[in-house]
């Protein structure tokens, strides 16, 4: 169930950042299994690259399919280049198809969504290619800072999946990212 802030943000997923010795851990593969109960369910949203079978068993909830998608893992095995890659395909034939109906598939896009499409295409395009990894809420565990936008305008989101994605650049590759849909 979306979380509605009092700002006008709408939360939908929430990004964790773990270090990879976060408390402790050493096994993430038991850890990633414990994570999800009927509050917190994951989000497929991240693609991965896993180099064998106990690799991929390293994956939060990965799927069948291939290109495997999964709500993360050790950044080593998740392909962030490739998930920002598909995000943005799919923002530009949401964002052809508003420019050609106003609707987005089968639905009219809502205030905030609209408002992010007439912003423009290299604006909506480069928010949900940047969002599909950081979420609407990026949690750093190391500080148990939580980003998440400062406003419900355009400007406030962009700035918002920038700042996350910049402090993200500065993972290591051990270190874990979960998403799960709130």
């Amino acid at each position: 169930m979306p979380i509605n802030l009092p700002n006008g943000i709408i939360l939908r997923t929430v990004t964790f950042w773990y270090p990879a010795d976060f408390l402790g851990i050493t096994d993430w593969r038991t850890t990633l299994a414990c994570l999800f109960d009927d509050a917190l369910r994951p989000e497929r949203r991240l693609l991965a690259i896993p180099t064998s079978p106990g690799t991929r068993a390293l994956l939060a909830a990965p799927s069948t399919a291939n290109p495997i998608r999964c709500a993360g893992g050790p950044l080593r095995l998740l392909d962030i280049a490739a998930t920002g890659a598909l995000a943005a395909r799919e923002a530009v034939t949401r964002h052809d198809a508003w420019s050609a109906t106003a609707r987005v598939g089968a639905r009219r896009p809502g205030r905030l969504e609209s408002a992010l499409l007439q912003a423009g295409r290299h604006s909506y395009v480069t928010y949900h290619s940047l969002r599909r990894v950081v979420g609407d809420v990026l949690v750093v565990m190391r500080t148990g800072a939580a980003l998440y936008p400062a406003a419900a305008d355009p400007q406030a989101l962009l700035d918002h999946v920038q700042q996350a994605t910049m402090q993200l650049a500065d993972a290591a590759p051990d270190d874990v990212l979960v998403t799960v849909g709130v």
